[in-house]
């Protein structure tokens, strides 16, 4: 009777400390999340040259009226997605730097938000090339 009192007592707690297992933070799943994030910065980071690259185009690109405009707008175009995937490399956080003063919630919603922000700034880098390489294969470069 012993032995099966002490198997049931295990079992419970066993069982007890799987079903509390929900309530506490998930370091997997902020993993995950912020392996998603990093994803997408992943794919765009290497066009960080190209963007480089596409400025110097530009640049030396000769102008006249008709195209000034269009050259200074894809130049700018460019700079700011530049600007932009420097500026959230900066400002990113990782989640274990965030446990000490955040719940799992609060870790969860910044790494949906710093995805949608990186999404942005993927979006912006390829309009960005793919604008100046319009305007450099038009000019013959």
């Amino acid at each position: 009777m012993k032995k099966s009192g002490f198997i049931k007592l295990l079992a419970f707690a066993l069982l007890l400390l799987t079903s509390c297992g929900g309530s506490t933070p998930s370091f997997e799943q902020e993993d995950a999340l912020r392996n998603e994030v990093f994803a997408i910065h992943d794919e765009v980071m290497p066009k960080m040259s190209e963007i480089v690259r596409l400025k110097g185009g530009l640049k030396e690109m000769p102008t006249d009226s008709t195209n000034e405009a269009t050259v200074k707008a894809a130049q700018s175009q460019l700079e700011k997605a530049e600007d932009a995937m420097m500026s959230w490399m900066n400002n990113f956080t990782a989640p274990e730097k965030l446990r000490d003063s955040k719940n799992h919630e609060e870790i969860m919603a910044y790494l949906q938000n710093e995805k949608l922000e990186i999404a942005k700034v993927r979006d912006a880098m390829n309009n960005s090339i793919e604008s100046a390489e319009r305007i450099l294969k038009v000019s013959g470069q």
